[in-house]
């Protein structure tokens, strides 16, 4: 941003009306975007508004057919992509993968980490073996790919890390019970809180969103129980789930510079719920 204009007694420079360019401060160009879980649902949002925005994307999935379809889709609309499979639950893969998108498109200025899951069980017929499967998957590959990217974003003093979270994260509860799902987004705002303050002052800003109940696969089940949605509605303000296209303006600030003093954070894109 030109920041052409200086305030007489204080010395600071103050944005200028004409030089203020709006689309510059969300512009992503020249900038490449890693995300997981890219293939459908928030992942798919992130991809496509991070590639409007005018970043390569790297789309990494376990589903590469998946993927490969989303990547043409990106190419036919002059956006530069590329996918990979990955599968976040091995870390050897993770590394071979994130370094493979670094020789592809010379660096990763923006993780976007959207590989989860959700196993709806009551705790006490939970099994040890179903609550570490989730764990690990929503937050252990985040932590890992967190790290991974750090390095070379440490080396620029440059990068945005953005972490998908929940509600749950922040709230728990919830109609169904969902206790390893809860536990790890709500770890997982913890870790973005621990990694914004580790690597703020080396130029990594570290953030992530908290999705109400979204349009998604991962809803799909719920939202045909009546009396469970009913309740969703009715206890989030706004009365309604979340289209998958309104998570996008909080992903695109919070990779661009738009969000340049915001590190730290989750952005709370839930109707209101936490309001409550």
């Amino acid at each position: 941003m030109n920041n052409d204009l200086i305030d007489e007694q204080t010395g600071f420079t103050m944005p200028s009306a004409k030089e203020f360019d709006i689309k510059k401060l969300f512009s992503l160009e020249e900038r490449t975007t890693l995300i997981t879980g890219a293939a459908q649902g928030i992942g798919r949002v992130a991809a496509i508004v991070c590639g409007k925005a005018g970043s390569k994307i790297a789309i990494t999935d376990k589903d590469i057919n998946s993927a490969k379809l989303l990547e043409k889709e990106l190419n036919e609309a002059n956006i530069k992509a590329k996918a990979w499979e990955l599968d976040v639950n091995y870390e050897k893969d993770i590394i071979k993968v994130f370094n493979d998108v670094e020789k592809e498109f010379g660096t990763t200025d923006v993780l976007i980490n959207n590989a989860g899951t959700a196993h709806r069980n009551p705790a006490e017929l939970m099994k040890t073996e179903e609550f570490n499967k989730i764990i690990n998957l929503n937050l252990t590959s985040a932590f890992i790919c967190c790290r991974t990217v750090a390095k070379g974003m440490l080396e620029k003093n440059k990068g945005s890390i953005i972490n998908i979270s929940s509600i749950m994260g922040v709230t728990g509860g919830g109609p169904a019970p969902n206790s390893p799902y809860h536990a790890s987004k709500g770890a997982l705002v913890n870790l973005t809180r621990s990694l914004a303050n580790e690597w703020g002052d080396r130029g990594i800003r570290v953030n992530s969103i908290g999705p109400t109940y979204t349009k998604t696969r991962l809803v799909k089940e719920l939202s045909k129980d009546k009396a469970k949605l009913d309740h969703i509605i009715q206890r989030t303000p706004l009365k309604r789930l979340a289209e998958v296209s309104e998570m996008a303006g909080g992903i695109l600030f919070l990779a661009s510079d738009a969000s340049s003093i915001v590190t730290g954070h989750t952005l709370m894109l839930d109707g209101g719920w936490s309001a409550i």
